[in-house]
């Protein structure tokens, strides 16, 4: 039985091979309100000290506007080059070191930014930090403010909502395991709540996973979810819903629509489009 469609498969053929990361998870505002904070901070903070010699060079109006494009630049490389990097690797290494990695990474195009920046701004490339220094000095900074980030914002913001940071690649097949082996999907759970799955459901950009200990969001796409069911058997009845087959205590019909009642007392509704199917593996 598939998990991500009707009970005897036919969609599963659909799936077409497939590789990508929760960025549009990631870019939430609850998220991007905290970094767009800290790069201001940073900004204004920079503008105003002016390091690596542009307080001497440049008036206060002129380093502002340095800092601001210099920072914003650094962090969108710091993006593009962190989420891959946790994506990729987190599987195989501590996050923390996947995020340095990735920083060490940002800071090639970060020094390439700087030195863009400091002929515009100079007329010529700064006499403080020749050569490799000038990357040295950025990639230390790039190390230090992607720690403070990821620590005190990135941390708080996944364990203060109960989500975890599903950035893992999707592999280009569901993997098939035997009925005993534990579905993937529960090791992205706290140990209280891995239990028996009874129902997912989808929550704007997150997954909020029932098992009979209990219920708990991950931050990752519905269909990520699906293909992490492992041999649990069930079936999608909704856009936002799936079930577990043993989970199920009854099904009725309520103002013209099908519902399923689980074991925890919880009712799902079954779009029309599922209907068919439901009857189809006679749960109807």
């Amino acid at each position: 039985m598939s998990n991500g469609g009707s009970a005897n498969g036919r969609n599963s053929s659909r799936m077409a091979p497939q590789r990508h990361f929760a960025f549009r998870e990631w870019f939430t505002w609850r998220r991007l309100r905290w970094h767009l904070a800290a790069l201001a901070v940073a900004a204004l903070f920079l503008g105003y000290l002016g390091p690596f010699g542009t307080y001497l060079r440049m008036p206060l109006g002129e380093r502002m506007a340095y800092w601001v494009v210099a920072v914003a630049g650094n962090w969108t490389f710091a993006v593009a080059c962190i989420l891959p990097a946790v994506a990729w690797f987190s599987a195989r290494a501590p996050v923390i070191v996947c995020v340095l990695g990735g920083s060490l990474v940002a800071a090639v195009p970060g020094t390439a930014l700087v030195s863009a920046l400091n002929i515009m701004f100079s007329a010529s490339p700064p006499e403080t930090f020749p050569g490799g220094e000038l990357f040295l000095a950025v990639a230390l900074v790039h190390l230090a403010l992607s720690l403070i980030v990821w620590t005190t914002i990135e941390i708080p913001l996944i364990t203060g909502s109960g989500a975890r940071l599903a950035v893992l690649p999707v592999t280009e097949e569901p993997v098939r395991r035997t009925a005993s082996a534990a579905p993937p999907l529960l090791e992205r759970l706290p140990l209280a709540r891995r239990g028996r799955l009874l129902h997912l459901q989808m929550r704007d950009h997150y997954v909020e996973v029932h098992t009979d200990r209990g219920s708990d969001l991950v931050l990752m796409r519905f269909g990520d979810a699906l293909r992490e069911l492992g041999a649990t058997e069930g079936m999608r009845v909704h856009r936002s819903h799936w079930i577990a087959r043993a989970a199920v205590s009854r099904i009725m019909r309520r103002a013209g629509r099908t519902m399923v009642v689980l074991e925890n007392g919880s009712e799902v509704p079954v779009s029309r489009r599922y209907v068919p199917a439901l009857r189809e593996a006679h749960w109807v």
